[in-house]
């Protein structure tokens, strides 16, 4: 089996992601998998599970221990990796035998250095049609596979409201939306939702680049700020309707949003904008073409919320271990593993 790099970009006790998702997928199947935290906290490295092992001073292993695990290793190593600029840094550094692109966003700024990564890697990854359908466009040689992101079941959503420890009080006129509150954010539609009588708009999320605007000032709107993410489930299980409240852009037309299948889980109506991994979810996700239509949308699902168990059903047939199985085939068509 392969040892498996995951480079410093992300903590992975921030909130788990899709590379965290993912490598602890990659662990389960035996391959061993460091995964270099943004911490320079002691002891060095610790095995959070089988397998995979949580690099807390990433120059301090790198100096001190990956010689030796390299130098012993007794399967081929390769390296996991969702920034394009870390190409030279990544040969330089760990010598792999393979290189896997996750490509997961589409930042125009990372367009120029996607040539060396690609060009070094193995295989691309991508977690939407639209980055896969590019990179294919782009990179007509190389070998590219689609594979989205998920649900944890371990965030027990799927669960009946009545069996959860932590469960909270179903408000039904409430909406509700949980991630980051960053700059592609519709602002003037979470305004506009606030203004429905008789409903309250929860966000619940960390300010990410952007400041919650004191502007709305609302008795029908608030503001929860970051929750760990073993906390999320309580509030999404309380959500009337949960909501996708995106501006449409470049960035998002590319994005799969992880928080739509946690939503699907908890069997909630689901009303998005009109990004296209969304749609392709439809009917299970409402798809709104104007601001004017998402309101219309939510008042209508307030009352008549639909088929929570259909939802249920697709999220826990679109979880992270079916990623790790096509994951794991990828390594096994290219013979990395």
């Amino acid at each position: 089996m392969s040892i498996i790099i995951y480079p410093p970009i992300s903590d992975w006790n921030w909130m788990k992601q899709r590379p965290q998702h993912l490598m602890s997928q990659l662990a389960k199947r035996g391959h061993h998998v460091f995964y270099c935290n943004k911490t320079t906290a002691a002891p060095f490295v610790e095995e959070i599970e089988p397998h995979l092992f949580l690099v807390h001073n990433h120059e301090h292993w790198l100096q001190n221990e990956w010689p030796s695990l390299y130098k012993h290793r007794q399967g081929p190593v390769g390296v996991w990796c969702t920034l394009p600029h870390l190409s030279a840094a990544i040969r330089h550094n760990y010598d792999p035998d393979w290189i896997i692109y996750d490509c997961v966003d589409d930042f125009g700024e990372w367009h120029s250095y996607e040539d060396a990564m690609i060009t070094s890697a193995a295989a691309v990854v991508c977690s939407s049609e639209r980055l896969y359908m590019r990179i294919r466009r782009w990179f007509p040689k190389k070998q590219v596979e689609l594979i989205r992101n998920a649900y944890d079941p371990q965030m027990q959503l799927h669960l009946p409201h009545a069996l959860r420890a932590d469960a909270r009080k179903i408000n039904e006129n409430q909406v509700g939306y949980v991630g980051a509150w960053a700059p592609w954010i519709d602002d003037t539609l979470i305004r506009k939702l606030s203004l429905i009588r008789g409903t309250e708009t929860v966000i619940v999320g960390p300010e990410f680049g952007k400041k919650f605007p004191v502007l709305i000032d609302s008795s029908n709107l608030r503001f929860l700020g970051l929750k760990r993410h073993d906390e999320l489930a309580p509030f999404i299980h309380s959500f009337g309707v949960c909501i996708l409240p995106f501006r449409i852009t470049p960035l998002t037309l590319s994005v799969n949003p992880v928080k739509v299948y946690e939503y699907l889980a908890a069997g909630k109506p689901v009303v998005s904008t009109a990004l296209p991994e969304c749609e392709q979810m439809a009917p299970l996700v409402d798809v709104a073409a104007s601001r004017d239509a998402f309101i219309e949308i939510v008042k209508h699902r307030l009352k008549h919320p639909g088929d929570a168990a259909a939802r249920t059903k697709y999220a826990l047939e679109h979880t992270w271990e079916h990623r790790g199985d096509a994951v794991q085939s990828l390594l096994e068509s290219l013979q990395l593993d």
